[in-house]
């Protein structure tokens, strides 16, 4: 009864979506057999279910049904488990309407609001269906959706006449060809970087392997910085708990030393015999 069942939801939720041609896969042999008139329904608590099921089948223009063993059927399996990780969430239920509005909107701000959009839709020309940008030259730019966008870069960056140049040169390019959108540059730094061929053969020897962050002395001119780090718990199996870092500015050399503790005697000993 439970595959009966079953199977008539799925048959239901097909007539809702108003399905012509439906194919039904299940592994139960007694529902398909008996349903695909192999098998004779002798049960009498089947047969509603069986002439009910046939009925709903004449409202298609083809129906089929056909056995799928278990153990070639992955797809319940799967649906079985995840049903089993997934929880429902039992909240209070809500219902919300939603109204159609059947006449246009209209943008009802404030008056300096207004004047922001007209200021941004000044530099826009409407012809039909296509959106242009005015450029400084007044030639107008075709303005294009992400996914020709996409294929612009493509076919500019890698395409016949393609040099796999830097985003920049090639953001100019593409503006010369005519066209626009609004995150050119960034679109095309991003996609430089997934471009295997400007990967391997750029010539990139001399570019650090990270992003360089500036050094500020504290004072103009300073050529040393002196600092200290602690207390470190758990202290050093010497009891040290404390490091004394002198760092020359022009070219970076580090200096360092651990202690136990940190007097003004320690730090003229630090200096005087690492430093000077």
């Amino acid at each position: 009864m439970v595959e009966y069942e079953a199977c008539a939801m799925g048959i239901t939720m097909a007539i809702e979506h108003q399905v012509k041609k439906l194919k039904v896969f299940g592994d139960s042999t007694l529902v398909i057999y008996q349903l695909h008139r192999e098998w004779e329904t002798r049960n009498p608590k089947l047969i509603p279910y069986h002439s009910h099921i046939t009925t709903m089948g004449e409202q298609f223009d083809e129906i089929s049904f056909h056995y799928v063993p278990r153990d070639k059927n992955q797809m319940v399996d799967a649906l079985e488990t995840l049903s089993s990780m997934l929880q429902a969430n039992q909240g209070r239920e809500m219902t919300i309407h939603i109204r159609h509005k059947t006449k246009m909107a209209h943008y009802q701000q404030l008056e300096e609001a207004k004047r922001t959009l007209r200021r941004l839709v000044a530099g826009f020309f409407l012809s039909g269906v296509i959106l242009y940008k005015r450029s400084a030259n007044l030639i107008l730019l075709c303005c294009v959706d992400d996914q020709e966008a996409q294929e612009i870069m493509e076919e500019v960056h890698e395409g016949t006449f393609g040099t796999h140049t830097n985003g920049y040169t090639l953001t100019r390019k593409i503006l010369k060809v005519g066209y626009y959108w609004a995150k050119m540059e960034s679109n095309y730094c991003q996609n430089l970087k997934r471009c295997m061929k400007c990967q391997v053969y750029a010539d990139n020897i001399h570019v650090a392997p990270s992003a360089l962050h500036n050094l500020t002395s504290p004072w103009s001119f300073s050529m040393w910085g002196l600092d200290m780090i602690g207390p470190i718990e758990p202290k050093a199996s010497n009891g040290h708990r404390f490091i004394l870092v002198a760092i020359y500015y022009f070219t970076k050399w580090v200096k360092a030393a651990s202690y136990t503790n940190v007097t003004k005697s320690v730090v003229v000993k630090f200096i005087k015999r690492d430093i000077i």
